[in-house]
């Protein structure tokens, strides 16, 4: 149900001075127009926001003290709350006394006859004109935090291809060394460069240095074994090197198997291994 308010009679002074001590409690501008748009009452709330006193201000209207395109804006509010007979609220500007233009939000609603015929309306003031400056710095910060997580992002994914180079070593020979920890997006990019290498060069070897990982757990372990599986479908071996004691202790503890994968204790007896077998291999398909 819309809210409105019955139009009382003002020569009823009584009555109208009760309302209008009410009205003068609330620090909010508070003011009551005919259909005219003319006040006919207001709160020293409001006559602070116009800087005019409340004689200077019964009878007249927005275009005596506001600017012009502001005092139409204002009006046309008016008229939509005149002829719905429903309540109405929007943000707007207004430039007060003191010069300075602040974001207002007003809300109007129609006041009645008996007969039920708007009459007049009565609006109130909210000034949020800090809580709006607010809200935009908070967006301008966010939208700086999207940014800022984008770079880094952007940075991240950089990073992981500088730091996880699939490098040629020997003619059908690859080296991918793994620095850093493991996460699912880095082991990820990580599988992606080395199928790619393999498919591109030819390679029948890849060595996996784990040198440079700091902690091998079941997911780093899970990873590890998904890209030897897929280096197998493609017809590559793998060879994994820089398995320190406390990386085997960790691998025991945790039983994995690491049976599918050759493992050598340096990446020189790594490279060693992989180009005494690449060797053979040739040399018995002569």
């Amino acid at each position: 149900m819309a809210f409105t308010l019955r139009c009382i009679d003002v020569s009823d002074w009584k009555t109208f001075g009760l309302l209008q001590l009410v009205i003068d409690t609330i620090p909010d501008p508070i003011f009551v127009k005919d259909r005219q748009h003319r006040w006919i009452a207001c709160n020293p709330g409001f006559c602070r926001l116009i800087g005019q006193r409340y004689d200077d201000l019964i009878g007249r209207s927005d275009p005596d003290y506001w600017p012009k395109e502001q005092a139409e804006v204002f009006w046309s509010y008016d008229d939509i709350v005149f002829n719905s007979g429903e309540p109405s609220e929007n943000e707007e500007s207004a430039t007060g006394s003191d010069g300075v233009a602040r974001t207002i939000w007003t809300r109007k609603f129609p006041m009645k006859n008996a007969q039920g015929e708007v009459v007049g309306l009565c609006g109130l003031i909210t000034d949020i004109t800090d809580l709006k400056q607010r809200h935009m710095e908070a967006e301008r910060m966010a939208a700086e935090n999207r940014e800022q997580r984008a770079i880094i992002q952007m940075q991240a994914e950089l990073l992981d291809r500088v730091a996880m180079p699939v490098i040629q070593v020997w003619e059908g020979i690859l080296l991918i060394p793994l620095v850093g920890e493991m996460s699912d997006r880095r082991a990820a990019q990580a599988l992606e460069s080395l199928l790619a290498a393999i498919g591109q060069r030819r390679a029948e070897f890849v060595i996996l240095d784990i040198t440079g990982v700091p902690v091998i757990d079941s997911a780093v372990a899970r990873h590890l074994m998904r890209a030897v599986q897929a280096a197998e479908l493609l017809g590559c071996r793998s060879v994994m090197v820089g398995i320190g004691p406390e990386i085997a202790r960790t691998l025991v503890a945790l039983g994995i198997d690491f049976g599918r994968i050759t493992t050598q204790g340096t990446l020189q007896s790594g490279l060693a291994y992989a180009m005494s077998r690449l060797s053979a291999q040739r040399a018995a398909a002569r």
